[in-house]
């Protein structure tokens, strides 16, 4: 299936999610749960140690809104897309990276496994993740492969990697993914955490957990 940049905002309206586990760095697998409905757009990802997702490392949401431009100058079959960041929540599975966090003093600066931070401010360096004050914007790209059956539709992303031109959130994705969503139609893939994701979690999440100046420890 190729990727197309002759598709519209309308078409992008639903859920998206990984149909599997994939390696999106070097040893670390990862779940994608796009929530795209124009001007919105949200994403829930899980991240593992193992493609069975058998060893959880972080989980995060990110919140915003996007616009879908024109097709991309130097990726055929793509379209530049801009996505704002309003709000980052994480929590943290792994104890290397709790005390990482910790010692970085992301969020708060008292990380415990399994609880939700906002790090909208911030961020986490130690996952290479930024606040909203660092990066308000993405720079990306989108390309749809159609598929004969609307459920079998499959969304790429651009790249995320740093490189001597710079990240996402300072130049245009360079390309897209090798990897893909898939649209959600009827019950989601069951892949990782977060299948049963829905409008309450994203309730629950975005409403419970805001960091404010006197959240932040000391320096």
């Amino acid at each position: 299936m190729e990727t197309s940049a002759e598709f519209t905002v309308a078409e992008l309206s639903g859920r998206w999610r990984s149909p599997v586990a994939a390696e999106v760095f070097p040893g670390i697998f990862g779940v994608d749960d796009f929530w795209l409905h124009s001007p919105f757009w949200a994403i829930h990802f899980n991240a593992y140690k193992d493609p069975g997702c058998d060893s959880r490392l972080f989980e995060l949401i990110i919140t915003g809104m996007f616009e879908l431009l024109g097709p991309s100058e130097r990726t055929p079959g793509a379209r530049d897309a801009d996505f704002s960041r309003t709000k980052v929540c994480l929590r943290l599975f792994d104890t290397g990276l709790v005390a990482g966090a910790d010692e970085v003093k992301a969020g708060n600066g008292d990380w415990r496994p399994g609880e939700w931070q906002d790090v909208s401010h911030g961020g986490c360096s130690i996952l290479d993740l930024p606040g909203v004050d660092e990066c308000p914007r993405e720079y990306d790209l989108l390309g749809l492969a159609r598929s004969h059956g609307r459920d079998e539709d499959r969304l790429y992303f651009g790249q995320r990697h740093h490189d001597e031109a710079g990240s996402i959130w300072t130049r245009r994705a360079p390309g897209l993914l090798d990897y893909y969503v898939v649209r959600v139609v009827g019950a989601p893939p069951q892949v990782g955490d977060g299948a049963e994701w829905g409008p309450a979690e994203w309730t629950h999440v975005t409403s419970s957990y805001t960091l404010t100046p006197d959240d932040r420890r000391p320096s």
